[in-house]
C-alpha cells in the first residue's frame, strides 16, 4: 500500500489511539477530526463527514480516505465521495472498533446488557454516565432552553432514565492512560455500577490507518458510490 497516498477522517473519540498508533511516523498524508457530539444528531455527523470528505478530497495527491467511523446510528449512510475511495470498518460504532470487531461487542452485549463502554475519548468529552455528565447537559441546553427551566429539566430526567437499566462501566484500554481509567472507575463508583476493565484490540484501527484494507472487515467504496446497509445490517457501497 505504499503507493496509495491516503487521508484520514476520524471522530475524535479515536484521537488518543491514532495518535499513539502514529508512533510519531504517520502512515497517512493528512488527517482530520470531527468532533464526538455530532454523534447526537445522525444528519448533522452525516453533514458535517461529507463536507470533510470534499475538503479532503481536494488534495490531488490524496486517492484513498479512511474513515475512523462506524455505522454511527446510521450518520454515515448516504456519504460518498465523487474521486477518492473511501475505506471504512465493518463496525456498528467505536466501540466495536476499540474491541476489534462486532462479533466481540456482541459477545460482551450478551454477557452482561447493562454494559455501558468508557474509553480515553469519551472520558475525555466528559460525556459519559457519572459525576459531570449532568453539568454536561445543562451548558449544553442552556442556549436552547434558557426561557423554559421545566423543559430543561425534563430532558435532564429523561437522560437519567435512559441509562437506568445500565449497570457495569466497562473501560475499554489500549493504551495507558491512568487518569481515564480513574475516571471511569470513579464514574462506576458515583452510579454505584461494578467496574471492569477489557482489554481493547488495536488491530482494526491499526490496519485502517496502515492500508490493510484486503479483508472482509473493511468496505472499500468506489468514487462515485454511497455508503448504504443491507437487511442484515452490514455497510455496503451501491451506486
Amino acid at each position: 500500500m505504499k503507493a496509495v497516498s491516503f487521508a484520514v477522517l476520524a471522530c475524535d473519540v479515536f484521537q488518543d489511539e491514532l495518535e499513539h498508533l502514529a508512533f510519531g511516523e504517520p502512515p497517512w498524508t493528512r488527517i482530520r477530526y470531527l468532533e464526538m457530539g455530532l454523534h447526537d444528531d445522525p444528519g448533522r455527523l452525516r453533514g458535517s463527514v461529507q463536507a470533510a470528505l470534499g475538503e479532503l478530497a481536494a488534495d490531488p495527491a490524496v486517492t484513498h480516505i479512511a474513515l475512523a467511523y462506524g455505522r454511527c446510528g446510521n450518520g454515515l449512510l448516504g456519504v460518498h465521495s465523487g474521486r477518492c475511495r473511501l475505506v471504512l470498518p465493518q463496525a456498528h460504532d467505536c466501540i466495536s472498533v476499540l474491541l476489534g470487531g462486532r462479533s466481540r461487542h456482541d459477545a460482551v452485549l450478551k454477557e452482561n446488557p447493562g454494559t455501558y463502554f468508557y474509553s480515553p475519548g469519551w472520558v475525555r468529552g466528559k460525556r459519559v454516565p457519572g459525576p459531570d455528565r449532568e453539568q454536561h447537559l445543562r451548558e449544553l441546553y442552556a442556549g436552547r432552553f434558557e426561557d423554559d427551566e421545566e423543559m430543561m429539566e425534563e430532558l435532564i430526567d429523561a437522560d437519567r432514565e435512559a441509562f437506568a437499566h445500565h449497570n457495569c462501566a466497562a473501560y475499554i484500554s489500549i493504551i495507558d492512560r491512568p487518569e481515564a481509567k480513574r475516571y471511569c472507575r470513579d464514574c462506576a463508583a458515583h452510579l454505584g455500577w461494578k467496574y471492569r476493565e477489557l482489554e481493547g484490540d488495536p488491530t482494526f484501527l491499526e490496519d485502517l490507518v496502515r492500508g490493510r484494507w484486503a479483508s472482509p472487515r473493511f468496505l472499500v467504496v468506489p468514487p462515485g458510490q454511497r455508503i448504504e446497509a443491507d437487511s442484515a445490517g452490514n455497510l455496503i457501497a451501491v451506486p
